[in-house]
C-alpha cells in the first residue's frame, strides 16, 4: 500500500476533502542535494491536491489522515499509461509500413500515418477503460487511518477561549 499523509479540509455530508501536499520522488534519498532531480524539485513550488473521499473512519475537520492506494492499481495504471500507447505506436507503424508498401508510398510515410494513428487508437481506447473504473469508484486513494485530531470545540469552550484571549489584549481601566 502506498500511503500519504494529508488533512481533513472540508466535510460534506458523508464525503470529506482532504488535502495532500505532493512531494518530489526523490524526498527522502541520501544523495539530497548532489542530486540533479533534487535541485530541479526544489524550483518547483510543491503542489497540493484536494482529493473527495468516502468518510468511513468517521473523521472531523483539521484531522490529519493517511490515505492510501494499492500498490498493483498504479503498476496497472503505469502499464497502461505507457504501454499501450507504445505498443499502438509500434504495432501501427509496423502495420502503416506495409499498407503504404502495397499502396506504393514511401515505407516512411506509411509507417508514421500507421504509427500516429495506432498511438491515437490506443490512447482513445486507455482513456474509456479509465473513465469506466473512475465512475465505477474502483482502484481508488482510500482512508486508512487518522493519526491526529483536531481539538472538537464545544460552544461552551469557544466564549471562554475567546473571552481569554480579548482578556490577554485589553487592560481595564480603573
Amino acid at each position: 500500500m502506498i500511503e500519504q499523509t494529508a488533512c481533513v479540509v472540508a466535510i460534506d455530508n458523508d464525503l470529506v476533502d482532504v488535502e495532500i501536499i505532493r512531494q518530489s520522488a526523490c524526498g527522502s534519498c541520501s544523495a539530497g542535494k548532489g542530486c540533479g532531480t533534487a535541485l530541479l524539485a526544489d524550483w518547483f513550488p510543491k503542489r497540493r491536491q484536494i482529493i473527495r473521499l468516502p468518510n468511513t473512519l468517521g473523521v472531523r475537520r483539521g484531522d490529519q489522515v493517511v490515505v492510501g492506494l494499492d500498490e498493483q492499481v498504479l503498476q496497472h495504471a503505469s502499464l497502461l499509461v505507457y504501454g499501450a500507447p507504445l505498443a499502438g505506436l509500434i504495432g501501427g507503424a509496423v502495420l502503416g509500413e506495409r499498407i503504404g508498401l502495397a499502396l506504393d508510398w514511401t515505407s516512411e510515410l506509411g509507417a508514421v500515418l500507421g504509427g500516429l494513428l495506432g498511438m491515437i487508437v490506443a490512447l482513445t481506447i486507455v482513456r474509456a477503460s479509465t473513465f469506466g473504473r473512475t465512475q465505477k469508484g474502483d482502484d481508488q486513494v482510500r482512508l486508512l487511518r487518522v493519526t491526529g485530531r483536531a481539538p472538537a470545540i464545544s460552544p461552551g469552550s469557544l466564549s471562554t477561549a475567546v473571552a481569554a484571549d480579548l482578556s490577554l489584549g485589553v487592560r481595564k481601566s480603573e
